[in-house]
């Protein structure tokens, strides 16, 4: 069984706080040190790509096959099947910077997996919801135990810049400097972090997803019903945005990466420009934990001095 008006549910945020320090959805804390930012790399030549071609233009996604193979091939064998083609984009948000696609129907209420069942999310540590991600639309299913699932529908994220509250909201909960400085650099919702799963990256037609996400749109608010079963999962329901004119995904097509056929790429940094955000960011972090070490000594230092003069 689908979950029907699951995109209402989509902008809501997650704590943060369990990603780092915690049990996160991958199943543990994340070690920062663990994390390789292959988002943030050009593509190396025969990686798996797809191409949608679209009413507003054609984009190309970079698809991150060995870091979430299942997700992958799902969506692979959805598109062999043809199975996007025809379909619209069935919600947008501007301030999200979002275009959803992946159902049937221009509500967004249906959607399939290569084997006809809910799946669960598969994450991995090394993708991460910057500007330019293409994600899973994940959502909650579960008696007692809620359990992370996602099938077709996903969305593009456009080019949205971090707020002080996402950057403050990440230092609070212990994100690495290189994560947030790569949050900095690129862009996107940190807040989407280990929830809404990335398989894919625009690297060409970024202006194209970005004008999917501004263009004009009639408002659908929620049903009584809607709200009373958000409410009773302690989610935030957001007004849906439909595009007033469909945008039309024609076909999407499967490729591999050929650096010949681009002349310039979206969403990447050079060697030159990545080597030099990790010089930055291993300094930075340096300075950062030799700070707090000297505050925990200074604390404990403060706490013993307490303690004696207490005895006196």
């Amino acid at each position: 069984m689908y979950v029907k008006h699951l995109l209402k549910l989509l902008p809501v945020l997650l704590a943060l706080s369990m990603i780092f320090t915690g049990c996160s959805s991958t199943g543990g804390a994340i070690d920062p040190n663990s994390i390789s930012y292959v988002q943030l790399e050009e593509p190396k030549e025969g990686q798996d790509i797809a191409i949608f071609d679209t009413s507003m233009g054609e984009i190309t996604v970079l698809l991150y096959t060995d870091e979430v193979p299942e997700i992958v091939q799902n969506f692979k064998d959805l598109v062999n099947e043809g199975y996007f083609d025809g379909q619209v984009i069935f919600q947008i948000d501007p301030d999200y910077k979002v275009a959803a696609f992946g159902s049937p129907d221009k509500e967004g209420e249906e959607g399939k997996t290569n084997d006809d069942k809910p799946k669960k999310v598969q994450y991995s540590h090394n993708l991460w919801p910057f500007a330019g991600s293409v994600c899973t639309i994940t959502y909650q299913q579960g008696a007692l135990f809620k359990n992370n699932y996602y099938d077709s529908r996903s969305f593009f994220m456009g080019d949205i810049e971090l707020t002080d509250e996402d950057r403050t909201k990440m230092t609070e909960n212990g994100f690495p400097v290189m994560m947030m400085n790569a949050f900095e650099t690129m862009g996107g919702i940190p807040a989407y972090s280990q929830y809404h799963s990335v398989f894919g990256k625009v690297i060409s037609g970024m202006d194209v997803v970005n004008a999917m996400t501004q263009v004009a749109y009639n408002e659908v608010p929620p049903t009584e019903e809607e709200l009373k079963e958000a409410e009773e999962n302690d989610m935030e329901l957001m007004v849906v945005k439909r595009p007033q004119e469909d945008i039309v995904i024609n076909k999407v097509t499967l490729s591999t990466y050929d650096p010949a056929d681009f002349e310039t790429l979206d969403n990447c940094l050079t060697e030159e420009e990545l080597n030099a955000l990790k010089e930055k960011s291993q300094k930075e972090q340096e300075e950062l934990d030799a700070a707090s070490a000297a505050s925990a000594v200074g604390e404990t230092d403060s706490s013993e001095s307490s303690g004696a003069s207490s005895e006196e």
